[in-house]
């Protein structure tokens, strides 16, 4: 059995469940999701809590009893030199396989067929091989109301770009602020010039967590069409539905906007992405987007 501890938004959640996905293919065993920690209300200070959300999709995975997961639940650093001492006395029990912060973890390609995955996973490298599968697993449980729809065929019939802005808990939550930073209205122009001087008429889409100041700052000529929130639908499956059906991307520093340039199915879309990822311009990211994306 492979089980992955799911941690986060919608976005993480694809990634861990990506990788735990992979590792299950590879092993022909198992996968299970551990809720564990989305389902824990215990108070934090600046911390945001989340939901399962991976319901909208159609992934292939069933919810870990907590019986399975107990010998994982406090994450601490003795419990986990403790149970690696118990793998060595016994191979039946599961193998725990937590990612190295801040960097590719290559280790994870030598984790064996029962196996305890906590980390976030943000890299294509730890799925790429199975990538029709993963596409697959994220295919939309529902359609698109007719409101979404009628948005949907204006982005069809156009060379459109998604500009994707992520605000939220980076503004307003200090420990957030600290770690991610945001993109600031110069990293959205200077995307918007890189992808005119590629795109002949790119016809400008802007999702948002913050539209009221995505209608302030940001000055593009033509007009962008602004898709609020009436169009976000459960958990905001159909946002990402509709940022998905776009041809090319400006995407923050988001693995939500960065998930909705990987579904694109268009083999010639462009994509911008921030070189600088976290505020902290140390953390190595060389892997964290496809090498084909532009980043600047």
């Amino acid at each position: 059995m492979i089980c992955v501890r799911l941690m986060g938004g919608l976005g993480n959640q694809m990634f861990q469940y990506a990788a735990g996905r992979n590792l299950s293919l590879r092993h022909g065993t198992n996968l299970k999701l551990d809720l564990g920690f989305l389902l824990d209300r215990t108070p934090k200070k600046d911390f945001v809590y989340r939901d399962f959300d991976l319901c909208i999709f159609n992934v292939q995975a069933d919810i870990a009893e907590q019986g399975e997961t107990v010998a994982f639940g406090k994450h601490r650093k003795i419990e986990r030199i403790l149970h690696s001492a118990k793998r060595k006395l016994n191979s039946a029990v599961p193998a725990y396989v937590r990612e190295s912060p801040f960097r590719f973890y290559p280790r994870y390609f030598k984790t064996p067929a029962n196996a305890y995955l906590e980390g976030y996973w943000q890299s294509e490298r730890y799925f790429k091989e199975n990538e029709p599968v993963i596409r697959g697993d994220f295919t939309f449980r529902e359609g698109l109301d007719r409101h979404a729809l009628q948005m949907a065929r204006r982005i069809e019939d156009s060379d459109s770009v998604c500009l994707n802005v992520r605000r939220g808990d980076f503004v307003n939550i200090a420990a957030a602020s600290r770690y991610h930073g945001v993109c600031d209205t110069d990293y959205f122009l200077r995307a918007v010039s890189e992808i005119k001087s590629i795109v002949g008429k790119p016809r400008f889409f802007v999702f948002s967590d913050d539209i009221e100041w995505c209608r302030t700052n940001l000055p593009i000529d033509p007009p962008p069409t602004i898709v609020d929130h009436t169009y976000a639908g459960a958990r905001f499956g159909q946002y990402l539905q509709l940022m998905s059906g776009c041809r090319h991307f400006i995407i923050p520093n988001s693995s939500f906007g960065w998930w909705a340039a990987w579904l694109s199915r268009n083999p010639g879309k462009v994509v911008i992405a921030p070189k600088q990822w976290y505020r902290d311009n140390r953390m190595d990211t060389r892997y964290l987007t496809p090498e084909e994306w532009i980043r600047i």
